[in-house]
């Protein structure tokens, strides 16, 4: 919110706040209520509680309860935006009109110096620069990729006619700390993705993600490593159009193979390397958890 205030190039832009609480137990109405009291004046800030937890049903109610007819930026509470977020995040979507969702570069920002292994692991902290250029995320492209939801912004329009109400992954459960269901993000822009719409990286939207040194250890990645994976089959379904998603049952058993032929050339390729490879054995788990993710219970779109 101290980085929302500090926003530049801001003029003539009308914009909103809007402060979704996922079912939180501590004090995010009261601080929310404390920063209305002196918000800046060409913006408003707003509090809305959703009782469902997970981060799809946080981002789906934002989406429902948002002012704007039509761009909406994701922030998550660990994101610190640059001061002209806001700006570069309007412009873009105003002289691309096609666009339906968009994201940036995510840098890290560490309490301590990164451990030697961060760079191996970093994508899984949702952590990249793609380059100075913004381009197309194209369907037909190898490997097919989409931004992550955290600093991500989307056109509402887009949103409503390709995102499911209810996706499979619904994001990780803090209050339970339950894993399952990560990759919500990826899951909704993947539908968007087989739309008319396009999704594209624009290098001049920033933000910092803040990673505490929990965050950093090898026990927390393996764990995180491990359930990315077992989003993969959720996400092979929304990466299919609507028509080809019915073959999915008789595809499934292809795909295990697959994954467990990948699965044991890794393990063989690699299997001395992992006690001290902390980037090999998180794949290691991804791998594990693709083959597991078919018979990973999610909710059902």
């Amino acid at each position: 919110l101290d980085q929302l205030q500090k926003q530049v190039g801001t003029e003539g832009i009308e914009w909103e706040v809007l402060v979704v609480d996922n079912n939180s137990n501590d004090e995010t109405a009261a601080v929310v209520s404390c920063y209305a009291k002196q918000w800046r004046p060409d913006s408003q800030i707003r509090y809305v509680f959703e009782t469902r937890q997970g981060l799809a049903y946080a981002r789906n109610r934002a989406v429902q309860e948002a002012k704007s007819r039509s761009l909406i930026g994701f922030l998550d509470d660990d994101n610190l935006p640059a001061e002209n977020w806001v700006a570069e995040a309007y412009s873009f979507g105003r002289e691309r009109p096609q666009v339906g969702a968009y994201g940036g570069i995510i840098h890290p920002k560490l309490d301590e110096p990164s451990p030697p292994y961060f760079d191996k692991v970093k994508i899984l902290l949702a952590v990249y620069n793609r380059g100075s250029i913004p381009f197309w995320h194209q369907r037909s492209a190898k490997p097919r990729i989409v931004p992550t939801g955290a600093g991500c912004v989307v056109r509402k329009q887009a949103w409503q006619e390709c995102v499911p109400e209810e996706l499979q992954l619904q994001g990780r459960d803090q209050k339970n700390k339950t894993m399952l269901g990560t990759c919500e993000d990826l899951e909704a822009l993947y539908y968007m993705q087989n739309s008319k719409w396009e999704i594209w990286y624009n290098p001049k939207m920033e933000i910092w993600h803040h990673l505490p040194p929990k965050r950093l250890e090898p026990q927390y990645l393996l764990k995180i490593a491990r359930t990315s994976g077992m989003a993969n089959h959720a996400l092979r379904i929304a990466r299919f159009y609507k028509w080809q998603r019915p073959l999915m049952p008789l595809l499934t058993p292809f795909y295990m193979l697959s994954d467990s032929y990948k699965l044991l050339s890794y393990y063989l390729q690699y299997k001395k390397q992992f006690s001290e490879d902390i980037g090999k054995a998180c794949e290691l788990e991804a791998k594990i958890g693709r083959l597991l993710s078919p018979f990973v219970i999610h909710r059902q779109t």
